[in-house]
């Protein structure tokens, strides 16, 4: 008898318990099932596989918070911003008023002059973009707008001092 004719009762078994393995649960096998997942490593296989799922999830888990932390944080910056430009577009029309009663009281004594008439063109421009920029208030504009709000009072100080 050859070795392998020796071996073979002592195999079959072994090879028997290893093709009832299966993917089941370890509810569901039954007892040679089960004994022929242990043997395989079925039951570690699976059980590794579970862990990686559960990791995999709550990484998810963790980056779906992070990213709803970020929106959350991004719509506050959002909504201060708008607020910012709110009140300095607020801030503008005061001085837009106050401006164009110094141009007022300054062209009391020059009525036709033409530089008084271009900056009066010029505030009123001024006035019409504020204005649109309320209803759609942002940085950007409002910063826009105070820098020309800055150019305009240097020009009529210097229009009164004429």
């Amino acid at each position: 008898m050859t070795a392998a004719r020796r071996l073979l009762p002592l195999l079959a078994p072994v090879l028997a318990l290893c093709a009832c393995a299966s993917n089941q649960p370890a509810s569901e096998r039954g007892f040679f099932g089960g004994i022929g997942a242990a043997i395989t490593g079925e039951d570690e296989r699976q059980a590794r596989a579970r862990e990686a799922e559960a990791r995999s999830a709550e990484a998810r888990a963790l980056q779906a918070r992070a990213a709803a932390i970020q929106s959350e944080q991004r719509q506050a910056a959002s909504a201060q911003a708008l607020r910012d430009a709110e009140r300095r577009l607020a801030a503008l029309e005061a001085e837009i008023a106050r401006m164009r009663r110094d141009l007022a009281a300054a062209r009391v004594a020059r009525p036709d002059d033409p530089q008084g008439a271009a900056l009066q063109n010029r505030l009123e421009r001024l006035e019409r973009d504020r204005a649109a920029a309320a209803r759609r208030p942002d940085q950007a504009t409002a910063e826009r707008l105070e820098r020309q709000s800055r150019e305009l009072d240097r020009a009529l100080e210097a229009y009164g001092r004429l």
